[in-house]
């Protein structure tokens, strides 16, 4: 990945992240009556940025398949990553529920996926301010 890429990543994360945000403040006002699998699905959109970015930054590549299993050896690979790696796979592993999925994900739930979301986009944050 190049520096650019990261960055386009490292602002995927973030827009994700800040919609959730907005959908837990204003979804029920705004008319979104599915409001679990809305933020779930953000936060794992957002955890998946923030991973490839970490990886990007810092192996200078990411996994690119649809085995996003790979995504999480690859984070693994990186020093934060070896932290991290548990919030992307809790995330990934919560893909199918979230997105496709008929039934209805608890906004509980979906609070404990955008705090593993968070923590990956902080720890992505921390790496590219190491790394600038």
């Amino acid at each position: 990945m190049t520096r650019t890429e990261v960055r386009t990543r490292a602002q995927h994360a973030h827009a994700f992240l800040t919609a959730a945000d907005l959908v837990v403040d204003l979804g029920h006002h705004a008319g979104i009556d599915d409001l679990g699998n809305t933020i779930g699905s953000l936060a794992v959109l957002a955890g998946i940025a923030a991973g490839d970015a970490i990886c990007g930054a810092v192996l200078g590549e990411r996994a690119a398949g649809q085995d996003h299993g790979n995504a999480v050896a690859m984070l693994r690979r990186t020093e934060p990553g070896k932290r991290l790696a548990q919030h992307l796979a809790r995330l990934i592993d919560s893909k199918t529920e979230t997105q496709h999925s008929p039934l209805l994900l608890t906004e509980a739930r979906a609070a404990d996926l955008l705090k593993a979301a968070r923590r990956l986009v902080d720890g992505m944050d921390d790496v590219l301010r190491t790394l600038s």
